[in-house]
C-alpha cells in the first residue's frame, strides 16, 4: 500500500522525486516492460545496426535510415506509453496479453507528437539560420554571434514546454495535438524551471549511459572514417573483411540495450507531467475556496 502511495501519479512532486520515482517505477516493472516490448527494440536495433555498419562502410548512404528512424523510435516509445497508459489509468502495471501487442491509438499519437515536435524544432532552426544571415550582413562577428546565441537560448525556452505538452497529448486521449498545445502550454511555461531540472537531469543520466555503452561503436567508427579518409587519397583499404558483419553485430547489441536507455527517458517525464498536472488541479481547488 506504501509502494502504491509512491508510485501514484498526480502527486505534487520536486524534481527530484520525479526523477527518483520514475526510475524506480522503470526498474521495479522492467520485466513486464521487457514482455511488451522486446521484439520492437529488436526492430530499433536492427535498424541502428543497419545504419551504423553504413556509417562505417558507406557514409554518404547513412542519411536514408534517418526518416525509418523517427517512425521506429516512435513505434518501440510506443510500449512505454502504452504501460504509462495503463498505470495512469489502474496504478499499475500489468503483464501483456501477448509480446506482440500494440496500442494503435497511442501509437498514431505517439507519430504526430514527434512528427510536431520535428516540424517545430525544424522551423525554429530555419527561423535562427535566417536571422543569423541577416545580422552576419549588418553586425561584427562577435555582436552577430552574441546576437544568435541569444536568440537560439529564447527558442529553447519557447521549445522546452513542449515536452509537457507532448506527454500530456499522448496519455489525455481526448483532445487534438493544436488544442492541447495552446490550451495547456502555459502551464509548461509556468513551471519552466521543474521541467528544465527534470529534463537537464535525465538527459545527463541517459547520455552518461549511452557514451558508456557505445565505446566499442566508437571505435570502429573512428577506424571506419580513418580507413575511408585514406581510401578516398588513394591507400588501400585496410579494413579486414570481417568489418561489415563485426560491424553489425556491434550495432545490434549496442542499439537493443540503448533502446531501454531511451525508453527509461520516458518515466521521469510521466511523472513530471502528473506532478505539473496535481499543481495545477490544487491550484484551481485553492482558487475556488478562496472565492
Amino acid at each position: 500500500m506504501e509502494k502504491d502511495k509512491e508510485d501514484i501519479l498526480l502527486k505534487d512532486r520536486s524534481s527530484r522525486a520525479c526523477i527518483s520515482a520514475g526510475y524506480r517505477l522503470y526498474m521495479s516493472n522492467f520485466k513486464r516492460i521487457f514482455r511488451a516490448s522486446w521484439l520492437a527494440a529488436l526492430v530499433f536495433a536492427a535498424l541502428v545496426s543497419v545504419g551504423g555498419t553504413m556509417m562505417i562502410l558507406r557514409p554518404q548512404l547513412a542519411i536514408i535510415a534517418m526518416p525509418i528512424t523517427i517512425i521506429i523510435d516512435a513505434l518501440f516509445v510506443t510500449y512505454g506509453f502504452s504501460v504509462l497508459k495503463q498505470h495512469q489509468d489502474t496504478g499499475a502495471i500489468g503483464w501483456t496479453a501477448h509480446w506482440y501487442s500494440l496500442d494503435s491509438r497511442i501509437f498514431v499519437r505517439t507519430l504526430t507528437a514527434w512528427l510536431w515536435m520535428l516540424v517545430i524544432s525544424l522551423i525554429v532552426g530555419c527561423l535562427i539560420g535566417f536571422v543569423s544571415i541577416m545580422l552576419a550582413n549588418y553586425l561584427s562577428a562577435y555582436t552577430a554571434l552574441a546576437a544568435i546565441a541569444v536568440i537560439a537560448l529564447l527558442a529553447f525556452v519557447l521549445i522546452l514546454p513542449l515536452t509537457y505538452t507532448n506527454m500530456r497529448y499522448v496519455l489525455a486521449e481526448k483532445t487534438g495535438y493544436w488544442s492541447n498545445l495552446f490550451g495547456h502550454y502555459g502551464k509548461g511555461m509556468r513551471r519552466w524551471g521543474f521541467i528544465f531540472l527534470v529534463v537537464f537531469m535525465t538527459t545527463l543520466i541517459g547520455w552518461v549511459c549511452y557514451v558508456f555503452t557505445s565505446f566499442p561503436a566508437i571505435i570502429l567508427s573512428l577506424a571506419g572514417n580513418e580507413a575511408n579518409q585514406g581510401f578516398m587519397y588513394g591507400d588501400p583499404y585496410n579494413m579486414p573483411s570481417y568489418i561489415g558483419w563485426l560491424s553489425a553485430l556491434v550495432f545490434l547489441l549496442i542499439g537493443f540495450i540503448q533502446a531501454y536507455v531511451m525508453l527509461s527517458f520516458l518515466f521521469p517525464m510521466y511523472y513530471m507531467y502528473g506532478s505539473i498536472e496535481a499543481h495545477e488541479q490544487e491550484k484551481n481547488k485553492f482558487n475556488k475556496e478562496a472565492l
